[in-house]
């Protein structure tokens, strides 16, 4: 959630555990995360080509960032976590460019539409 008082952050005090073992450390020209924290081999296949693509300027795992965002599921209210932020050179120049959510799916569950759905419709021209 962006504060209109502090439009830009920082990941410096972020720090947390894991016990996950499957991680992929990365290239810290293009990302300023030290390691990202893999639920799939998809996610690492993506770690790949996100830092070997000449237009990635940079990518990071949403992995407690805090970048969630609300939908609804019938009469539920859940979080969406996205599972990557990406920045590409979309030809726009180095002051505009594009900003990427990025979801690595397998199996999609029901859910999947409407977490789609709240991006397309209200997040994405929110933003």
């Amino acid at each position: 959630m962006l504060d209109a008082y502090n439009p830009s952050g920082t990941t410096n005090y972020v720090s947390f555990n894991t016990s996950k073992k499957d991680r992929w450390e990365t290239d810290a020209r293009r990302c300023h995360v030290n390691w990202v924290i893999l639920d799939s081999d998809w996610e690492a296949e993506f770690c790949r080509v996100a830092e070997a693509h000449p237009k990635v300027i940079a990518y990071v795992k949403n992995h407690n960032l805090g970048l969630g965002v609300p939908y609804r599921y019938g009469s539920e209210t859940r979080k969406y976590i996205p599972d990557f932020i990406v920045k590409v050179d979309d030809g726009n120049g180095e002051d505009d460019l594009l900003n990427l959510i990025v979801e690595i799916k397998g199996y999609r569950l029901e859910n999947a539409k409407e977490k789609k759905s709240t991006m397309d419709v209200y997040w994405v021209p929110g933003v």
